[in-house]
């Protein structure tokens, strides 16, 4: 344990001045990872980031770009109160929106073992859920919305499950 005159001087010591504090000024400066390739292009990185979403049209912070207008008048209809004023688009909001409506769906990963759990149970019970959730095999004991849930996964799934299930009965 250290004396109470080392702690007392350690926390008078400048930040700069021990390594650790050196090492912390280093961590503090972040580096930002921009996956988008239209926000790439125009990104400046001696810009701040604040600075960057400014110049291309994106709102930093969106409580403060787009305030909420009074709802309590009784003259103003709530879609009046939700209309946003439209600004003319960038090229780079247009791509990003381009990007938006083709967005690609990531599927989740089915492991061998579920699969090979839920197959057993469509097998056996079909559509019947409730069946399913009482099965002994059922050892996590899912819900029969969750059982739902999974089996509509597996179906729509477009894994390859061949190798980890066996041959029907």
């Amino acid at each position: 344990m250290a004396g109470v005159r080392r702690k007392r001087t350690q926390k008078r010591k400048r930040v700069n001045s021990t390594s650790t504090g050196r090492k912390l000024k280093k961590k503090n400066k972040i580096k930002v990872n921009v996956d988008s390739k239209a926000i790439r292009k125009t990104w400046d990185k001696s810009k701040t980031l604040k600075q960057n979403f400014k110049d291309i049209g994106l709102a930093y912070n969106v409580n403060n770009s787009m305030p909420v207008k009074n709802t309590g008048d009784k003259s103003i209809s709530s879609s009046e109160a939700m209309e946003v004023d439209k600004q003319p688009r960038n090229s780079v909001v247009k791509e990003l929106e381009q990007e938006a409506s083709h967005g690609a769906k990531t599927e989740k990963h089915i492991s061998p073992g579920e699969a090979k759990f839920l197959y057993e149970l469509i097998r056996d019970y079909g559509d019947n859920y409730e069946a399913m959730k009482r099965d002994k095999r059922n050892y996590y004991q899912h819900t029969a919305k969750q059982l739902r849930r999974k089996c509509t996964k597996f179906l729509n799934s477009s894994q390859d499950f061949s190798k980890y299930i066996d041959n029907p009965k």
